[in-house]
C-alpha cells in the first residue's frame, strides 16, 4: 500500500463516456472506472457534478484509499479550458479534494488524447468523437486550437455530425419520395428502433441527450460505407473533409506544428475505414506528418499528466510500466 498522497488520479470527460484512472507516481496504473459523458454544454450542470462525485468516490473505493491519500487530480474535461468553465470545475472538485491537501488541475480533454499517444506535453492531435476539435501545444505550453465549438456551432467531422447528415438524409428523401425502403434508411431507423422517418422528430427534440443520440448513429454508418453503401461513403468522406480542413487551418495560423506527428483520437479513429479514410484525404492535401495511434486511452494521458504535475520525468522505463500495468488492468476487467 503506497504511503499517504501517492496516489495520482486521471479523468478524461467527453461528450458520451468519462474515464477515471487511479495510479502511483511510480507510473503503476491500479484501477479506472466508467461513466457517463460530462460535457457540460450538453449535459445539465447537476447531473454532470454527481457523476463526476460518484465516478471519484467509487473509483477510490476501488483501492480502498479516501481523498486523503490522493496528491494530485488531473481532469481534462471537454471544454475544461474555457475560463467559465474551469471556475465551475475547480469548484466542484474542491467540495470533495480540498485544494489545501491535493493538487487540482483541469485542462481541455484534448490534453490527455495528446499525451496518451505522445507521452509528453507537446505536440498535435485531432479528435473525432461525439465532437470533433484540432488541438496544438507546443513548448512553455502555448496552446492553439481548431474548431471545438461544439454541436450547434462546429463539431464538423465528428460523431455528431455524421448522425446529423444521416438523419438529414432521410427526411430530405422522404420529402421527395415518401419511401423509405432503401438499405441506408433500414438500417438507421433499425438503429434507432424506429418504424418510419416521421418517428424521428419526437426521437430527436425529446430524448434527454439529442446530440448523444445523434452521435450513436455514426456506427451504423461507418458499418454500411465499409459495405460500400453509396450514401454512408459519401457521408463519412465529407466528415473526413472537414477533419482534414480543420488540420489545414492550424498550419496556417500555426506554421511551427506543421512538422509534428499527428495523434488521431475518439471514436470515429477506431474505426478502420475511418482512419483509412482519413489517411487518404490527408495525402490529397499533400500532408504527410506521422500518425499515430495511441495504446493506451486519454484517461491515461490524463493520469501521465498528473505525474508531470509532480515534477516525475517521463523515461523509458515509466512508459513501460504504466502501458502494462494499464493492459493488465483493462484484461482483468474483460478488456473493455
Amino acid at each position: 500500500m503506497p504511503l499517504n498522497k501517492q496516489y495520482i488520479i486521471g479523468v478524461d470527460g467527453g461528450g458520451t463516456k468519462t474515464r477515471a484512472v487511479i495510479g502511483t507516481k511510480e507510473g503503476e496504473v491500479l484501477a479506472y472506472i466508467d461513466g457517463e459523458g460530462t460535457n457540460i454544454k450538453s449535459t445539465p450542470t447537476n447531473e454532470v457534478r454527481q457523476q463526476i462525485k460518484q465516478l471519484l468516490e467509487c473509483l477510490m473505493q476501488k483501492v480502498g484509499t479516501t481523498k486523503n491519500d490522493v496528491s494530485t487530480i488531473f481532469l481534462c474535461v471537454a471544454g475544461g479550458d474555457r475560463q467559465e468553465d474551469l471556475i465551475r470545475w475547480k469548484r466542484w472538485i474542491g467540495l470533495i479534494f480540498p485544494a489545501t491537501s491535493c493538487r487540482i488541475i483541469i485542462t481541455n480533454d484534448a490534453v490527455a488524447a495528446l499525451t496518451s499517444g505522445t507521452f509528453t506535453q507537446e505536440g498535435l492531435v485531432v479528435i473525432a468523437g461525439t465532437g470533433s476539435i484540432v488541438y496544438a501545444v507546443q513548448q512553455n505550453h502555448l496552446v492553439s486550437r481548431a474548431g471545438g465549438w461544439g454541436y450547434l456551432l462546429g463539431d464538423e467531422g465528428s460523431g455528431y455530425s455524421i448522425g446529423q447528415e444521416a438523419l438529414r438524409t432521410i427526411t430530405r428523401n422522404y420529402d421527395a419520395y415518401g419511401l423509405y425502403e432503401d438499405a441506408f434508411t433500414e438500417a438507421v431507423l433499425e438503429r434507432l428502433a424506429l418504424t418510419d422517418p416521421t418517428g424521428i422528430i419526437t426521437l430527436i427534440y425529446e430524448h434527454s441527450q439529442p446530440r448523444v443520440c445523434m452521435a450513436s448513429i455514426a456506427s451504423t454508418v461507418l458499418l454500411l460505407a465499409t459495405q460500400n453503401n453509396d450514401i454512408a461513403k459519401r457521408i463519412v468522406d465529407h466528415a473526413v473533409f472537414h477533419l482534414v480542413q480543420l488540420l489545414q487551418m492550424m498550419f496556417k495560423k500555426e506554421p511551427q506544428v506543421k512538422s509534428f506527428p499527428i495523434v488521431i483520437c475518439g471514436g470515429l479513429f477506431k474505426n478502420g475505414y475511418f482512419v483509412q479514410c482519413f489517411q487518404e484525404k490527408l495525402q490529397q492535401a499533400t500532408i504527410y506528418n506521422r500518425i499515430i495511434l495511441p495504446e493506451v486511452p486519454p484517461a491515461i494521458g490524463a493520469f501521465i499528466n498528473g505525474l508531470f504535475s509532480e515534477g516525475i520525468q517521463m523515461t523509458g522505463a515509466l512508459q513501460e510500466t504504466v502501458k502494462e500495468t494499464w493492459i493488465s488492468i483493462k484484461n482483468s476487467n474483460g478488456g473493455i
